[in-house]
């Protein structure tokens, strides 16, 4: 048995004609750029996420880019968010002279913590903006992050780059801070078929900003009144994410069926396993285990063809692009052994139980051994 880490053509091949009858439609449309189908889109996926707007964006890198410049940060500003986590939740905006710091993380959830999220606040004046990511698809705790932000003036940009579809307290995330950012990167849970990412807010000031944001600063034909970006959705990613969009539910809870079976067949191995609170719904983007024996799990993983991925092995203030900014190992405790013992398994809608219960039988040997 080989079992690749995410399985693309294999998720897709069930609605195939669907996709290209969709393509067929864009390319006889004659529109490719901010036409109908980008808008339809728009509303469909704003309204998902339970919010009044939606803006679509080049990439997810884009989408933190524009949703943060949106609302009104600027280079010299503050930025706060968390080191275990992909870079362009900081870079999007630090290439455009914003000053990072970072939060530690909670060790359940791999999010913010919010207790050293208010310690940081109270310490360093002058933060504008903090990013709580929704890592792995487990929402942050964004009552206490809202509550904290709120009282030392912070705007929140949600990064809910892996987190489509997730739950916090009943509530979509994406719908809870002052706007949010998400990415539909071929595989994430609603992925389309190369970039693509979307802004969404209930806020008419942060959604007209990002409006002009991705489309040269314009607001109107050859009126440029800011500096802005090329950064927009096009037509065909837009058509195939709306239909995709009308499966994100099913997919989300078979991702959640695939993550019981791990659940069952690996509760009585040393693993530390995924944590899903009770005031959330996980969408499982990525199922992500936890051993002080990683890399030897892994290499016997690879031998018997099963592929995994760390996500993400180095934290960002480790990162020699931000080694001028003085940090060194032991800053961030919880989030750099997290990112010395984290391994993600297979986890993609098609995969076949008998392949998640061929992994587990090979975890479990490993340990026996």
């Amino acid at each position: 048995m080989n079992v690749k880490i995410f399985d693309l053509e294999r998720d897709h091949k069930e609605f195939k004609d669907n996709l290209i009858q969709i393509f067929e439609k864009v390319l006889s449309s004659g529109e490719y750029i901010l036409g109908k189908e980008g808008e339809a889109f728009e509303y469909a996926f704003a309204s998902y996420t339970g919010v009044r707007y939606g803006i679509g964006v080049g990439n997810g890198t884009d989408a933190i880019r524009i949703g943060g410049l949106a609302c009104g940060v600027k280079a010299g500003d503050k930025i706060v968010t968390t080191p275990n986590t992909y870079i362009a939740s900081a870079m999007a905006l630090t290439t455009h002279g914003l000053i990072p710091f970072f939060c530690d993380i909670e060790p359940d959830t791999y999010n913010i913590d919010p207790e050293r999220l208010e310690d940081l606040l109270k310490k360093e004046r002058g933060i504008r903006l903090c990013i709580p990511v929704h890592l792995y698809g487990h929402p942050s705790h964004m009552d206490e992050v809202l509550d904290i932000c709120k009282k030392h003036n912070v705007k929140v940009l949600e990064d809910a780059c892996q987190a489509h579809g997730t739950l916090y307290k009943g509530k979509k995330t994406g719908s809870l801070g002052d706007a949010a950012a998400f990415s539909f990167y071929p595989t994430k849970n609603l992925g389309c078929y190369g970039d693509g990412g979307m802004v969404v807010t209930n806020s008419p000031g942060i959604y007209n900003q990002a409006l002009m944001l991705r489309n040269y600063g314009q607001t109107g034909k050859h009126i440029h009144t800011i500096e802005g970006f090329n950064s927009r959705l096009d037509e065909v990613q837009a058509a195939i994410l709306r239909f995709k969009l009308g499966k994100l539910d099913e997919w989300n809870e078979r991702r959640r069926h695939i993550a019981r079976v791990y659940f069952n067949e690996l509760k009585e191995t040393p693993l530390k396993l995924p944590h899903e609170a009770p005031w959330a719904y996980h969408v499982y983007h990525l199922f992500v285990v936890r051993t002080e024996k990683r890399d030897e799990l892994m290499n016997f993983l690879r031998e018997k063809y099963i592929a995994t991925l760390i996500h993400y092995p180095t934290p960002i203030h480790l990162q020699h692009a931000y080694s001028h900014l003085g940090y060194t190992k032991g800053t961030f405790p919880v989030a750099e052994k997290m990112a010395e013992e984290i391994l993600s398994l297979p986890m993609y809608p098609s995969l076949r139980e008998e392949e998640v219960l061929y992994i587990c039988e090979q975890i479990r040997t490993f340990y026996k051994k």
